[in-house]
């Protein structure tokens, strides 16, 4: 085996792999059947002002937000040349400077302190153009909607909220995380129920904007370039898990135990190379070698020290 960027290579190089009709129509209804629990479905609902400003509403409604002046899909933030590149799925700003970064996580990686950071750091820096005084800086949200306990507390706390300077109008950083497949919890019946919307697709007959959600997803679903970019993500995550079986039955056949680890060892790094996040590069080792994932996990960390 051989590993190059993007990718992994047998013997020669790799060959754009024709997908069947039935592979892509499975890619295809994967996101015919998606919530907006799916990420990309999510951002593509939520750029657009109609879903974006009253589910900011319903998170902080103690803002008084009535206008959405700006929203951004997929920014990038870069502070210099060499830095890591930050993306924004939506960034928004309100008709009272506030800014807001609105993100679904939907798999847990462990690090959502330390990205919520980075994020915040990248929207800080850029409010700081030439000139601007630090008292000039706007307050920041960084909002999280998670499938998972977002802070490790086994739901002790079925929503979370952190936010600094509680109830002071003025404060510059707030990290907001709402994990969309707890039980009901004490948070305002309006918010409860978009949760569950995001989660589940149930739809509360006499909410209004739910019911606009819903037609809102509907229609995502129906627009054409959508289509085809979801299913070509899709596609690229089945060619992930297609290209790690055949490498490990490759190194299985070859009988030399190994050469199955090291086999395991390229692929990890190819698919990191590929933008893939850590939780879902184990949980795709796992399955394909039919491991446990604390072992996949081993296995992530010696690709990674080597």
């Amino acid at each position: 085996l051989n590993c190059e960027k993007g990718g992994i290579m047998m013997g020669k190089p790799r060959r754009k792999r024709r997908y069947t009709a039935a592979e892509k129509a499975a890619a295809l209804q994967k996101f015919e059947q998606a919530t907006l629990s799916n990420d990309y479905l999510f951002f593509r609902v939520m750029q657009q002002k109609a879903a974006l400003l009253p589910t900011l509403q319903r998170v902080l409604p103690e803002l008084g937000i009535v206008k959405i002046c700006q929203v951004v899909a997929q920014r990038h933030l870069k502070a210099t040349w060499q830095s890591k590149e930050l993306k924004l799925d939506i960034f928004a700003e309100d008709q009272a400077s506030n800014q807001f970064n609105v993100e679904i996580q939907v798999a847990n990686e462990h690090n959502l302190i330390q990205r919520s950071l980075a994020y915040f750091a990248g929207m800080v820096n850029n409010q700081l153009d030439q000139g601007v005084k630090y008292r000039d800086l706007k307050p920041i949200y960084v909002i999280f909607f998670t499938r998972f306990d977002p802070l490790g507390y086994q739901h002790q706390f079925e929503r979370c909220r952190i936010m600094a300077g509680e109830h002071q109008p003025d404060r510059l950083l707030n990290f907001i995380y709402l994990d969309v497949t707890a039980p009901p919890a004490q948070v305002n019946p309006a918010l409860q129920r978009l949760c569950e919307f995001i989660e589940t697709g149930k739809v509360a007959p006499n909410d209004p904007f739910i019911l606009k959600l819903e037609q809102m997803q509907a229609k995502a679903k129906m627009n054409s370039e959508w289509r085809d970019e979801a299913m070509k993500i899709n596609l690229r995550e089945q060619d992930i898990e297609y290209r790690i079986e055949k490498g490990i039955a490759q190194g299985i056949e070859q009988g030399v135990m190994q050469g199955t680890n090291e086999t395991t060892l390229k692929m990890i790094r190819a698919m990191k190379d590929d933008g893939l996040a850590k939780a879902q590069i184990v949980r795709l080792v796992a399955q394909s070698r039919q491991i446990s994932e604390a072992e996949a996990q081993r296995y992530y960390q010696m690709a990674i020290a080597g």
